[in-house]
C-alpha cells in the first residue's frame, strides 16, 4: 500500500467535489438580511444546513458524539468535528472533510478503502498542525479518530502512534525531511496499520524524526 495510490485515490476525489456549489452552499449559512422576516425560511439556507450536516457527519454520527461533553470520552471527537466545520474555507480542512465524507458513506473493497484511510490520517496531523489543535486534544484525540474509522475495516485497523517518543522501524517509517540521524520522534503523520487476525505490521506510520 503505497502513500501515491492513496494521493491519486483522494485526488480523484476531489475532483469529482464541486466545491463552487459547496462554498456556495455553506455561504449561504450566513444570517439573513434585515429585509427578511425573522424567522422565515429560505431554501437556500435549507439546503446549505442539510449539505453542512453531512459535511461534518451530524447525519452518521452516534449521539454519544455528538452530544459529548467536556470530561466524557467521546468529547474530542465533538471538538474535532465542530472545528473542522468551522474551518471549511482551508484547503486542508476541505480536503479533509471530503476524505471522511467518502470513507463513510461510499461502498467499495476494503484495499481502496484502506488507502483513502491512510490519506485521511495524513490530512488528519497536517490540519492538525495548521489549525492548529491544541496538543492535549490531538493526543486524545487521535486514537479515537483511528478506532472510529477501523468501524469501516474487517481485516485490518487503524492505531495512532502519538504516544510513541522513539523511532521504531519496525512499526515507523521516516517522513520527507526527517533527520535520519536522529531516534526523536518530533510528529506523528499518519496512523500505523494492522492486520486483525495476526497483529502484525501491514502499513507503518509515518512519523517526522
Amino acid at each position: 500500500m503505497s502513500e501515491e495510490l492513496g494521493r491519486r485515490v483522494l485526488d480523484a476525489l476531489t475532483r469529482s467535489v464541486d466545491a463552487r456549489a459547496l462554498g456556495e452552499a455553506v455561504a449561504r449559512l450566513a444570517p439573513a438580511s434585515p429585509a427578511s422576516p425573522a424567522g422565515a425560511a429560505v431554501p437556500g439556507d435549507v439546503t446549505a444546513r442539510a449539505v453542512l450536516r453531512k459535511i461534518v457527519l451530524s447525519d452518521l454520527l452516534d449521539d454519544a458524539i455528538l452530544g459529548a461533553r467536556p470530561g466524557e470520552p467521546s468529547y474530542p471527537l465533538r471538538m474535532f468535528f465542530a472545528t473542522l466545520g468551522d474551518e471549511l474555507e482551508g484547503e486542508v480542512a476541505f480536503a479533509l472533510a471530503s476524505g471522511i465524507n467518502f470513507y463513510f458513506r461510499a461502498a467499495m473493497d476494503e484495499e481502496p478503502k484502506l488507502a483513502i484511510a491512510l490519506e485521511v490520517s495524513r490530512l488528519y496531523y497536517r490540519f492538525a498542525e495548521e489549525r492548529p489543535l491544541e496538543p492535549e486534544l490531538v493526543r486524545a484525540l487521535s486514537p479515537l479518530l483511528a478506532r472510529l474509522m477501523s468501524t469501516e475495516l474487517s481485516q485490518v485497523r487503524l492505531e495512532s502512534v502519538d504516544h510513541a517518543k522513539v523511532f521504531d522501524s519496525a512499526t515507523h517509517e521516516r517522513a520527507l525531511g526527517s533527520d535520519a540521524s536522529s531516534a526523536k520522534i518530533l510528529a506523528p503523520k499518519s496512523f500505523l496499520c494492522r492486520v486483525v487476525a495476526n497483529d502484525r505490521v501491514r502499513v507503518k506510520a509515518t512519523v517526522r524524526t
